[in-house]
This record gives structure tokens, C-alpha cells and sequence, in this order.
């Protein structure tokens, strides 16, 4: 059959109490998928996720609040959740399934009660059980099946029809690791054909499949990022090829221009010269940087970096200076900034001041995490260093 154009999700001041609770499932929760998007829905248990996935299908009545809006395609849930219940699949954690019917029996069943009809039916069920690697399981009863292969059945039954919009919850839950990467392959190719919405506790997993992470805690949106956005840190990475001392020198010299060191330091080879006070603390709120107060040395990891100069300028405060190693021919080291404006103002000066030393830089980029560590953080499971 033919491809409907994938359609857009779009959410706003979303809130759902179930009866008899204490606490809401969801409160004022907000985003917007374009269409074509592959995005992960991520949260603690009991974040909710299912609930959300659950309104967006129209499983669950949309409850009206001010400003509340859930539409799919351009179509509100709350006004004609018939339409939209056609133009998504979804498969919930816990997947539906008549054990007594043959795999293709349930999933003529499913396709029927979709709108397929017809010559178009069987091509249908080829299409999605070979999306699926079911192609030679069709004739085997649902009660043979094995966990991995049900689950199988479900994402069939989600794709049947070409939906617009698949939303899948925990889609790859109970598959070995074999089936695990046919089944990402699968969703991968669904990217720009079809929207997708998926949650999964397997975040190595949504960090290679999606284009955007959505992660809730407490009902709440805490975080709403692509996942380049999310795997970003405030790290600035650098290498050139030359010895420690004049990558400390050229170091030096960046950070001062950006104001992380007083302007008068010249940082050479672990020394400076210029302003003579000693014993001066770095600004306020730098992340524990002190000068000793005998001689001015930055605190310890910082790579012998000195000065007595050793003001930090404002907002350049939280600033960390590794230290600076030797690495066969190449000279390395990580610098830790409080914000990500600081750090392309700080990539920008090594840039320069490595220009200027003649220091051939082979590496000068932005760090990255896991994504493990983003949902952490946000999430409230640690603290933001």
C-alpha cells in the first residue's frame, strides 16, 4: 500500500491525573516532534512515559486544562481521536496478542480491523513480516512463539498500514542481542518515512537510533535536546603536536586572553611573569582553582600552569584547567568550562594562539559524554558538577 507522509506531534500544557490519585502522572509536559523525526522517550519508572505514549495514541482521554493541546498530523486527540487512532501504530510494553491464532491470522485480523482490505492486505502482511523477520514464522500459533518473536508480532501489528506516527514502548524489550540489532536497523530505516516516538531504558540504544531525546522525571519535561545537545559537554579537548612546554605556554596565553588568567601572567613553560602579587585567589565560584599563597601555583590538575596574576574575569568562573601531558609526540589536555559560550570563546583563543606559536593542533573539539551521564544529571540522580 502507499505511504502516508509522516506527521508532526505537537504538545502543550499536557496534564493527566489518574482517578483516585495523589499525584499527577503528567504536569504541563510540552514539545514538538517534526514530522520524520525519531525521537526517545526517557524517564526514571514511573516518569510517565506509557502515559504520555498513551494520551498521544488516544488510548486515554486527553484531560483539558488551560492551554492544554495534544495534536497529531495537525489533528487534536481531545476532538476526533478516531482519526487520530488511524493514523498511528503502537505498540504498548505489554503486547496484545491472540496466543491461539496463527501469526498471520492475527495479523489479517489486525490489518482488517485497520482499513486494509483486499488485494492490498496480503502485500501488507509481506511488507511488515519481512520488516520484521517474520516472513517464515507466518504459519506458526502465537502461543509457539518464543518472548523475542512475540514481541516481533507487536511491531508488526504497530507498522501495519504505514502509519504516520509510530509510537513503541520499550520495543526491543525480551529480543536477544542478534534480534535486538535487526530490530534497530529496522527503526533506523523508519527515520523520514515515518515519525517515531520510542522509549527504552537501553540509552546506547536511543543514542544511536534518534534524532532528539525527551526526558521526563515526575511527570515533568526536564529536558528537550537533540542528542548532539545531549552528548555535548562544556569540555574543551586539545592536542598538538609539540612538547609540554610550549603547549603550556600557547594554553597559557589563551586563557588569559579570554580573561581566565590576568591579562599581565605570561604563562610560560609552568611560569609566569608580570603582576607580582602572590597569594591571590581566583575569582569567586571557580570550581576550587586557588593560587598558593606562596608562589601562585594553580591548584593541583592543573598541568603547572602559574600565575600571580590569577583573577578570573566574570563568567569564566568554574573554569578547569587539566593537566597538560605528554602523549608520544602530541602534548594533551582537557579543559573543563562552566558553560558552553566559554568554551567556544576558549577554542576560539587556542586556535589563534596556536596559529601564532606555530604549534600544529591536530585536535581541538567539544567533549562528549554518555548519555547515561545527561539523564543523570537531569533527572536529579547526581548533581551537576
Amino acid at each position: 500500500m502507499s505511504m502516508r507522509p509522516p506527521a508532526s506531534l505537537a504538545i502543550a500544557a499536557l496534564s493527566h491525573r489518574y482517578p483516585g490519585a495523589s499525584v499527577a502522572a503528567l504536569h504541563e509536559v510540552g514539545f514538538r516532534v517534526a514530522p520524520g523525526e525519531r525521537v526517545g522517550l526517557l524517564g526514571p519508572n514511573g516518569a510517565g512515559k506509557s502515559t504520555l505514549m498513551r494520551l498521544c495514541c488516544g488510548y486515554l482521554p486527553v484531560q483539558r486544562g488551560p492551554g492544554t493541546s495534544l495534536q497529531v498530523g495537525g489533528v487534536e486527540v481531545a476532538a476526533d481521536s478516531l482519526r487520530v487512532r488511524q493514523m498511528v501504530g503502537y505498540l504498548p510494553e505489554q503486547v496484545p496478542l491472540y496466543p491461539e491464532l496463527r501469526v498471520r491470522e492475527h495479523l489479517e485480523f489486525r490489518a482488517a480491523i485497520k482499513g486494509v482490505r483486499g488485494r492490498g492486505r496480503a502485500a501488507e502482511l509481506g511488507r511488515v513480516a519481512e520488516r520484521t523477520g517474520l516472513g517464515h514464522m507466518l504459519e506458526v500459533p502465537i502461543q509457539q512463539l518464543s518472548r523475542g518473536y512475540r514481541q516481533r508480532v507487536g511491531i508488526a501489528d504497530a507498522l501495519l498500514g504505514a502509519p504516520p506516527l509510530v509510537v513503541l514502548d520499550e520495543p526491543t524489550v525480551g529480543l536477544d542481542p542478534n534480534q535486538v540489532l535487526d530490530i534497530r536497523a529496522m527503526l533506523r530505516a523508519l527515520g523520514g518515512a515515518q515519525t517515531l516516538i520510542f522509549s527504552s531504558h537501553i540509552l546506547a540504544e536511543v543514542e544511536a537510533l534518534c534524532d532528539r531525546v525527551v526526558i521526563l522525571a515526575g511527570g515533568r519535561c526536564v529536558a528537550d535536546e537533540s542528542v548532539a545537545e545531549a552528548l555535548r559537554t562544556s569540555d574543551v579537548v586539545v592536542a598538538w603536536i609539540a612538547a609540554v612546554a610550549p603547549a603550556r605556554s600557547v594554553l597559557g596565553a589563551a586563557l588569559a586572553e579570554i580573561g581566565a588568567l590576568g591579562r599581565s601572567a605570561c604563562v610560560d613553560d609552568g611560569r609566569a611573569s608580570g603582576d607580582p602579587r602572590s597569594g591571590a585567589e581566583l575569582a569567586g565560584g571557580t570550581g576550587g582553582l586557588r593560587a598558593h599563597e606562596a608562589r601562585g601555583e594553580l591548584a593541583d590538575g592543573t598541568g603547572g600552569l602559574r600565575t600571580k596574576a590569577g583573577e578570573l574575569a566574570d563568567g569564566t568562573g568554574g573554569l578547569r584547567v587539566g593537566v597538560v601531558e605528554a602523549r608520544g609526540e602530541l602534548a594533551q589536555v582537557v579543559v573543563t568550562c562552566p558553560s558552553g559560550q566559554v568554551a567556544e570563546a576558549l577554542m576560539r583563543a587556542i586556535g589563534g594562539a596556536s596559529a601564532r606559536a606555530g604549534l600544529p593542533l591536530v585536535r581541538l573539539e567539544l567533549g562528549r559524554r554518555r548519555l547515561e551521564e545527561r539523564f543523570a544529571r537531569v533527572t536529579g540522580a547526581v548533581a551537576e558538577a
